[in-house]
C-alpha cells in the first residue's frame, strides 16, 4: 500500500509540474495587457556560437506564457495591493482606490531630469516643426498631457515625494522662450481638477477631461468649433481601466466614465479601410479596448471648407476623435513617436500631442522633415576647432540623411546645430535637429544632430562636411553624394 501511494503521489507531482507546458498551446497571452514586450523565444545559437544564456532566457519566455498567469497575477496583486498597499505589475497603488502608472514616478520625483542641453534641444526641435508647418500656411500647437500624478498627486503614496520642478516645467519655460505655440494643459486641468477629470483605475483622463482639452486646443489653433457645453454627460461605471487590467488581468473593478451623446455629422473612415458602420467603428475606437487606432483618417461629408487636421498623438489623443471629426473636412490621427510634416497639406492645423511621461521621445528620434536651408550668416565668424567627427551619411529614396554624435562636453549655445556642405562649386548651410539618434547610432549619448535633405537641393558630387553648434565647428571629413 505504501509503495502504491508513493507511485500515485509521484505521478500526480509530475503531472502537476507538466500541466503548464501541456496546456500552453491552448492559452493566449496578450502582450498589450501588461504594457510591455514579452520575452521572445531564445535561440540555441547566437552569432554562430552556443547561447550560454539559453536556460535563463527560456525561463523568462516560459514565465511570460504560463497558463493561468492572468489568474495567478490577479490573486497575488490583490493581496499585495489591497492588503499591503504595495506597488506591483507596473502599477502604483495609491490612496482611496487610486492607481498610477509606475513610469509617472520619474516625473513626480524628478529622477529623470533633462540636462540644460536636452531642454534646448527639445525647444529647438519643436521650433523647427512649427516653422515648417507655418511656412506652408498651417497652424501648429504642441500639447503635453500631464501625468495623472501631476494633477492628482494627493492620492500618491506618502513615500513618493513630489519635486518642486520636473521636465514638464523645464520645457514649458523653454517653449515660452523659443516662441513655441503650446497649450499648458497641466495648468488648465489643475484649475478644474475638482470636476474629476482622470480615471481612478486608468492612467488616462476621462472624456470630460478630454473635452476640456479639445476646447483648449481648438482655441489655440483659432479654429471655430462647437464647445458641446449644452450637453449633459452621463456618468456611469462602464470603463475598465488599463491600470486595473494590469493589476487584475483576470477581472477587476470597473471605473466611471463620462459619456457625451453628441450628434455626429456624416463622415467616413478612409483609414482603417473597410469600416462600413461608422458609429460602431467609432465606438470601438473610443472604448477601453484600444483597438485599430494607430492610423485613423476621416472624411466629412458635411464640411466643405477644405479644413485639414493632422494630429500626432498617443493614447491620450484618442479621446479627441469625435470632436475633431466633427470639426474638420479631413482629419488624420497618427499614433507615432516620429512626427511627419512632409505629407501635410498646405494650411493644415498640426497638433503634436504627447503625455508627460513620454516627453523624452520628442528628442529621441528626429521627426521626418526636410531640413531648412539657412543663410550662411547664421554661422558665427569666430569659431573654435572642435576636432574631427564622423557623420553617418546615407542616400535614401526620399533624399539624403546626415546624422551623428557630438562630444558630450560640447557647448551647444542656443541648442541649434548647422551642417555646412562645401564642394562642387557651391556652399550650403542647413539646420539639423539637435537630436542624438540613439536607435541608429546604438549608443547612449545625449548630444547629436540629424538632418534629412531633399532631393530638390540638387546635391551631387564630393562635399566637405562641417557641423557647427554654439561657437564650435567640427570637421566631418568629406563625402560623395
Amino acid at each position: 500500500m505504501k509503495k502504491t501511494f508513493k507511485i500515485v503521489y509521484s505521478a500526480l507531482f509530475f503531472l502537476i509540474c507538466a500541466a503548464p507546458l501541456a496546456l500552453m498551446p491552448f492559452f493566449k497571452t496578450d502582450a498589450k495587457l501588461e504594457k510591455r514586450e514579452l520575452t521572445p523565444m531564445p535561440a540555441f545559437m547566437e552569432k554562430g556560437r552556443l547561447n550560454i544564456n539559453f536556460s535563463e532566457q527560456f525561463e523568462k519566455w516560459f514565465n511570460d506564457r504560463l497558463p493561468f498567469r492572468a489568474n495567478l497575477l490577479t490573486y497575488a496583486n490583490a493581496v499585495k495591493g489591497e492588503f499591503f498597499h504595495e506597488s506591483t505589475s507596473n502599477v502604483i497603488v495609491g490612496k482611496d482606490g487610486w492607481l498610477f502608472f509606475d513610469e509617472e514616478s520619474d516625473e513626480y520625483m524628478d529622477t529623470n531630469a533633462f540636462t540644460e542641453d536636452q531642454v534646448k534641444a527639445f525647444a529647438v526641435t519643436l521650433s523647427l516643426l512649427q516653422e515648417d508647418v507655418t511656412s506652408h500656411g498651417g497652424n501648429f500647437v504642441f500639447v503635453c498631457m500631464p501625468n495623472k500624478a501631476s494633477v492628482y498627486g494627493e492620492y500618491m503614496p506618502v513615500w513618493y515625494t513630489k519635486a518642486p520642478e520636473n521636465n514638464l516645467t523645464r520645457v514649458t519655460s523653454a517653449m515660452e522662450e523659443y516662441g513655441i505655440s503650446f497649450v499648458d494643459m497641466k495648468k488648465i486641468l489643475t484649475e478644474r481638477k475638482d470636476e474629476g477629470l482622470y480615471h481612478r483605475r486608468d492612467s488616462h483622463w476621462n472624456y470630460k477631461g478630454a473635452l476640456i482639452g479639445y476646447n483648449a486646443i481648438m482655441d489655440a489653433l483659432g479654429r471655430k468649433h462647437d464647445t458641446y457645453s449644452n450637453i449633459e454627460p452621463v456618468y456611469e461605471k462602464t470603463w475598465r481601466g488599463d491600470l486595473d487590467k494590469l493589476l487584475y488581468p483576470a477581472g477587476g473593478v470597473m471605473d466611471y466614465q463620462y459619456t457625451y451623446d453628441i450628434s455626429m455629422k456624416p463622415f467616413r473612415f478612409t483609414r482603417p479601410a473597410g469600416i462600413k458602420d461608422t458609429k460602431q467603428g467609432l465606438e470601438l475606437m473610443m472604448s477601453d479596448k484600444e483597438q485599430g487606432d494607430d492610423m485613423i483618417i476621416t472624411q466629412s461629408m458635411a464640411i466643405r471648407d477644405g479644413s485639414d487636421l493632422y494630429m500626432v498623438r498617443d493614447s491620450f489623443g484618442r479621446a479627441f476623435l469625435p470632436y475633431c471629426i466633427n470639426s474638420y473636412q479631413t482629419a488624420q490621427f497618427r499614433r507615432t513617436d516620429r512626427p511627419d510634416v512632409t505629407s501635410v497639406h498646405e494650411g493644415t492645423d498640426y497638433v503634436y500631442e504627447i503625455v508627460e511621461r513620454n516627453l523624452g521621445r520628442v528628442i529621441a528620434k528626429a521627426p521626418f522633415m526636410y531640413a531648412p536651408v539657412r543663410d550662411g550668416s547664421v554661422i558665427p565668424s569666430d569659431l573654435k576647432d572642435g576636432g574631427k567627427i564622423t557623420p553617418v551619411i546615407s542616400v535614401e529614396g526620399y533624399g539624403l540623411k546626415i546624422y551623428g554624435d557630438l562630444p558630450e562636453d560640447t557647448d551647444t549655445g542656443d541648442g541649434r546645430v548647422y551642417i555646412k556642405l562645401s564642394g562642387n562649386g557651391q556652399e550650403m548651410v542647413i539646420e539639423a535637429f539637435p537630436i542624438y539618434e540613439a536607435e541608429l547610432l546604438e549608443g547612449e549619448g545625449t548630444k547629436g544632430y540629424s538632418a534629412t535633405l531633399s532631393k530638390d537641393l540638387g546635391l551631387k558630387g564630393e562635399y566637405s562636411v562641417n557641423v557647427v553648434t554654439g561657437q564650435t565647428s567640427f570637421d566631418g571629413g568629406s563625402a560623395i553624394i
